[in-house]
């Protein structure tokens, strides 16, 4: 293999990335992370790993959709809702459920990118064993850095 093909690193992305990392990368991705962050910092976040990236880098994303049958879950408990759509999970994890809306104004609104592909994921899970279905909802997202 060749060195220096492929770079990884660990930031927190409400804070910033590392100087190095900026203006780097081809790809970037935001898979099931963004929702464990707060609402009201989303956009500075997005803002950060939108800085990683190269002209016409790519940033491929996925996370949990509105009326996942896990927010339907949590939504019955009050004492669970931190703010709109923003939950805290049983092992003391949050979690924010996304339209297709929210990810268009965080991406190409806050952060300069163009929207490639964005759409929901519908899968229905059965487990023949227990005779149950869970419904799940993602948002799946292809976002590009413009040239200029």
């Amino acid at each position: 293999s060749k060195e220096g093909r492929a770079f990884a690193f660990v930031a927190n992305l409400v804070h910033g990335i590392p100087p190095e990392c900026h203006g780097v990368a081809d790809i970037a991705s935001l898979l099931f992370c963004l929702s464990a962050i707060d609402p009201e910092q989303q956009a500075t976040a997005v803002r950060h790993v939108a800085s990683a990236l190269r002209p016409r880098g790519m940033l491929v994303f996925r996370d949990y959709g509105r009326m996942d049958e896990s927010q339907v879950k949590l939504g019955s408990q009050r004492s669970k809702l931190l703010k709109d759509n923003f939950y805290v999970k049983h092992d003391a994890t949050k979690c924010y459920f996304f339209t297709t809306q929210d990810l268009k104004q965080l991406f190409e609104e806050d952060a300069g990118l163009q929207v490639v592909e964005l759409y929901y994921i519908n899968r229905i899970y059965k487990n023949r064993s227990t005779d149950t279905t869970r419904r799940r909802v993602w948002v799946h997202g292809r976002f590009q850095k413009p040239i200029s």
